[in-house]
């Protein structure tokens, strides 16, 4: 990460009030969507499996959610119904743009390269308040945290969605399936919720990414904040703005140029004054 602590105040502020956008509207009303989907999934799953053998929860809570939706058979149909809707919105959105949208997306942004191994090496010390004068290295438009955390989530819904599927029509699939679906389901919810705490923190309540928890209302975040923790992404924003001003430059140099061009053009022979001798 580059010296951003040392720029002068009125560059700050330029920086802070420039904004560049980093998510469309259609990354962000599906992320509003998960999270819709995960706070009617999650509870109730609890509510689902709660037992004193396994102390997920307090008796209290399933005997409330069992009192909401008038029986245990109403509360797992909510459970599943919502879980069918899950599925086939995010599977639709993938399968629609999976060649135009996704696969370039996750190569161009979420594979891990050398400089994320290293920041994987020296963010976690940092955060437990070693290394605080180490630089991190720079990161693209998803810090490494980011990316491993998107893997984790692409494979544990993969989990959940097959073994959620399974469940739920449960009369059309073997006994072996039936047996491991269960814990399948469990592990992957569990895999997603543990990641999910460290992602609300960093966005919603660790101070130097609030930004980032902002962004995902307006799309957008200031170049300080750009500069700051995604200093690959920044530079790549720079050179996309020079390369658009050198084009636009080009394109009025060789405007002028032909209109100069066309007037001369248009412009009528002298004719010569003939003296009387």
């Amino acid at each position: 990460m580059s010296g951003y602590h040392t720029i002068p105040l009125p560059e700050r502020r330029r920086l802070r009030a420039k904004m560049y956008k980093k998510h469309n509207l259609a990354n962000i009303l599906t992320h509003w969507f998960n999270v819709a989907c995960w706070l009617m999934l999650l509870p109730t799953g609890v509510a689902i499996i709660t037992s004193p053998r396994l102390g997920l929860a307090p008796q209290v809570w399933q005997d409330a959610f069992h009192n909401l939706f008038g029986s245990a058979a109403n509360l797992i149909a909510f459970h599943y119904t919502v879980g069918l809707i899950w599925i086939f919105i995010l599977s639709f959105n993938i399968l629609v743009g999976f060649r135009k949208y996704f696969v370039p997306f996750a190569i161009s942004r979420m594979l891990l390269d050398a400089d994320d191994i290293e920041w994987l090496k020296i963010k976690p010390l940092q955060m437990l308040g070693f290394f605080k004068d180490k630089s991190l290295p720079p990161q693209d438009a998803y810090n490494a945290g980011q990316k491993l955390y998107s893997y984790l989530v692409i494979l544990a819904s993969l989990g959940i969605m097959a073994s959620g599927i399974v469940m739920t029509f449960h009369q059309y699939f073997p006994p072996i399936l039936k047996q491991y679906a269960q814990p399948l389901h469990w592990v992957s919810v569990f895999g997603v919720v543990a990641g999910l705490l460290i992602h609300v923190y960093m966005g919603a309540v660790f101070p130097e990414e609030k930004e980032a928890f902002f962004s995902m209302f307006s799309g957008k975040v200031s170049a300080w904040y750009a500069r700051a923790h995604h200093e690959k992404w920044y530079d790549e924003k720079l050179k996309e703005e020079m390369e658009w001003e050198e084009k636009v430059q080009q394109e009025v140099e060789e405007s002028l140029q032909a209109h100069l061009q066309e007037t001369t053009e248009n412009i009528p022979p002298s004719v010569p004054v003939r003296q009387s001798s």
